[in-house]
């Protein structure tokens, strides 16, 4: 399937995501399925592996999110290139749509937290398995304004994927612990 640079694509078999999520939080019928899809079975839909970096502030009431041309707001993320892990990749594509680097945020759990999807339309549609990870940030860490990175209040979401408040739902409990 590729895409602009070497991207890890499902079905097909990649040991150290399966590995990571080894130790996944939350296990769903996505998480199944995508390991499914890093076991070459080939009735999984065709897709590109993803990382999305969830950024809450240390109180868990705000949200760092990103301008997306097609998705709105969205969490920062991407494609895992072939020589990364998904955690590599996220870390990667955080740093690039916000400026926030490895050191400026601090993980809250071992391991990815969940596997969540955006379907594709267009000329090839396909399906982006996302490997969720999440983190906290300081609010007061300077933003790049490439992507339009903002914080947003957990309570007044801006329009963007269908499953922004229901992973927010999902994860802030997890930060507020």
């Amino acid at each position: 399937m590729g895409f602009p640079h070497p991207t890890i694509d499902i079905p097909g078999s990649w040991s150290d995501i399966e590995h990571e999520l080894a130790g996944l939080h939350f296990r769903d019928e996505y998480a199944a399925q995508l390991l499914q899809g890093l076991q070459s079975d080939q009735s999984i839909i065709a897709g590109h592996v993803c990382a999305t970096t969830w950024i809450f502030s240390p109180d868990a009431n705000f949200t760092l999110l990103v301008q997306h041309k097609a998705l709105k707001w969205s969490t920062p993320g991407g494609h895992i290139e072939q020589h990364e892990t998904s955690r590599v990749g996220g870390l990667r594509e955080l740093e690039e749509e916000t400026g926030l680097t490895q050191f400026d945020v601090r993980a809250v759990i071992d391991g990815p937290a969940f596997v969540h999807i955006t379907d594709r339309d267009g000329d090839q549609p396909h399906r982006h398995w996302n490997i969720g990870w999440l983190y906290v940030a300081d609010m007061d860490a300077p933003l790049s304004k490439t992507e339009g990175a903002r914080w947003f209040s957990c309570s007044d979401l801006p329009e963007g994927p269908s499953d922004l408040h229901s992973s927010i739902a999902l994860l802030r409990p997890l930060v507020a612990r």
